[in-house]
């Protein structure tokens, strides 16, 4: 009589790879309501009864094909701004936002297959991503708008909680586009990219809030000249 074989650990985690992989690939491809569970399970070849035992659900694999690659630079994220923190002095803008961006430039360049589902949760996400995204970030959002609001204390938390909520998007699409460059491009250290997305993202975060009136360049130089002149000589 034939014997069944036995499955063991490295068996279900080929298996439960192979799946990740695909529903990462075709769900960034087609959409949540494009491919049904027997198709992916058909692409990963691995059977259906495999995929419903590992994941239960279409909507379980996807929040974990996305959650696999996002949950690690989030927490990374928080991680590094905290070990910034534990120094006890007080962080610039540009440190903050470095803690907040390199995580997920990282993520962008290790894995540039993950670029299409990232922009599409980016984008237009399943009505259930709302959920999970909050459950995942809410901590790490907290935390950068405490540490942004000791730099600029000028900025009332609620507009530096959306501006925080910008700036990782801004981030986040950037890394979603990296798979967009050429091969040849993506050989390029993209270091100098990465600096003109910081500086556009401390740029937002440091500007007065809306509805505050902004100087004229002129009134300012005016009052610079005159304090310049006033001052005593040496």
């Amino acid at each position: 009589m034939k014997r069944s074989k036995v499955r063991g650990p490295a068996d279900a985690h080929a298996t439960t790879s192979r799946l990740l992989d695909t529903a990462e690939r075709l769900f960034g491809k087609h959409g949540y309501d494009g491919i049904g569970m027997r198709a992916l399970a058909l692409k990963a070849r691995v059977n259906l009864g495999a995929a419903t035992y590992h994941y239960g659900s279409k909507k379980a694999l996807y929040i974990e094909a996305f959650m696999r690659r996002f949950r690690p630079s989030n927490a990374e994220q928080l991680r590094l701004l905290r070990q910034a923190q534990a120094h006890g002095r007080a962080l610039s803008v540009d440190e903050v936002v470095d803690c907040m961006a390199r995580p997920a430039y990282a993520m962008g360049v290790a894995h540039p297959s993950f670029s299409a589902l990232l922009a599409r949760n980016l984008i237009a996400p399943p009505v259930f991503m709302h959920a999970a995204l909050q459950r995942e970030v809410g901590v790490t959002v907290q935390e950068y708008v405490g540490a942004l609001h000791r730099c600029l204390p000028g900025v009332p938390e609620e507009p530096l909680r959306a501006r925080v909520m910008f700036a990782m998007g801004s981030v986040m699409m950037f890394c979603a586009n990296i798979a967009r460059l050429p091969p040849m491009r993506r050989r390029v250290p993209l270091e100098p990219v990465f600096q003109e997305l910081a500086r556009f993202v401390v740029a937002g975060l440091q500007a007065p809030p809306a509805g505050t009136a902004v100087p004229r360049v002129d009134a300012v130089a005016r009052r610079r000249a005159a304090a310049l002149s006033s001052a005593p000589l040496p």
